[in-house]
């Protein structure tokens, strides 16, 4: 590929770039932090947490 056609095709490339980040939307940096804990009386996040726990005991048994 010559230098003209590399230039070209990354003009095209940098544009494709621009219009697809002006489609979406941008994620707000606090969004975890919103979400953390939110699930704190849910059964299944209880039930999650009791078998992650139970998981992390059994790997640590092997060790």
């Amino acid at each position: 590929m010559s230098t003209k056609m590399l230039e070209q095709k990354l003009a095209e490339l940098q544009l494709r770039v621009e219009t697809l980040e002006a489609k979406v939307k941008p994620v707000a940096k606090s969004t975890w932090r919103k979400a953390f804990g939110s699930m704190k009386d849910d059964d299944l996040s209880r039930a999650a947490t009791r078998l992650g726990a139970a998981w992390r005991a059994r790997e640590n048994k092997r060790r």
